[in-house]
């Protein structure tokens, strides 16, 4: 429901020359703009049928696997028992292999110069400009997103820019935690996470990347509505899928 709002106001808002590739699983979306192009995502990715074959009886690999451990921060000193460690969304490995796998196909099947992800629960309310939307991913930097000082990146909305090499070397490598099963030796497994590890390896190779929130995410949680993105759309994370908007608490003044 929420994705057909997505696709509705993206078409009303952005530029006529960008399109989506709009994954769906097995069920009718209905007529749609006609610059939506529609796939089935089990149809299209069968690693991410074997992905999801391989672990279907896997209580780790669903989040389902209790395995309490301790943690240590150094400053300010804090050990903190973890008895929940291993269970919820943060180790449910299937669930966000559907997004990672939808990227990494996206990403191999396109001849365009910036690619875009884009989560479904979001919405467009005013127009953006192509140079808007080029100037997330700069030619200088690998890839755009929504830095966050104390958690992982927001992978809500981030920007590809595939004419850098070392964006390839990115998707080889998060290819790799999925097909070869290298993520379950992170910390966790869902799809931000793993995105904040493979980003520092290749920066660690010389890769740059651009922090579209330009430093809101140092004190905001949610930081898309509190960036530059908060100006042209809204991402209802949470249960504020039902209630259609974000909140305005969920925006912070910086200071």
């Amino acid at each position: 429901m929420y994705g057909r709002t997505m696709l509705e106001t993206f078409d009303r808002h952005w530029p006529p020359d960008v399109r989506v590739h709009f994954y769906a699983e097995a069920f009718d979306t209905g007529p749609l703009p006609s610059r939506v192009l529609v796939k089935d995502l089990l149809e299209a990715v069968p690693e991410l049928v074997a992905f999801k074959a391989r672990h279907r009886n896997h209580r780790r690999a669903h989040g389902e696997q209790r395995r309490p451990r301790m943690s240590l921060r150094v400053w300010p000193f804090r050990l903190k028992f973890r008895p929940r460690w291993g269970l919820g969304f943060r180790w449910d490995a299937v669930r966000f292999s559907h997004k990672s796998f939808a990227l990494l196909h996206a990403a191999a099947h396109t001849d365009a110069d910036v690619l875009i992800w884009v989560d479904s629960d979001t919405r467009f309310f005013a127009d953006v400009t192509r140079a808007t939307l080029e100037s997330f991913a700069p030619p200088e930097c690998f890839v755009g997103c929504l830095r966050r000082k104390r958690m992982w990146t927001e992978t809500g909305f981030v920007a590809y820019n595939l004419r850098d090499p070392m964006t390839a070397r990115f998707f080889d490598a998060y290819r790799k935690l999925y097909v070869d099963d290298e993520l379950f030796a992170q910390r966790e497994y869902h799809d931000a996470y793993l995105f904040d590890r493979v980003r520092e390896r290749v920066e660690a190779q010389g890769a740059r990347s651009h922090d579209i929130a330009q430093g809101a995410g140092d004190h905001a949680r949610h930081v898309l509505v509190n960036s530059s993105l908060g100006g042209f759309m809204d991402h209802m994370k949470g249960n504020r899928k039902v209630e259609g908007a974000s909140r305005d608490a969920d925006r912070v003044p910086a200071g």
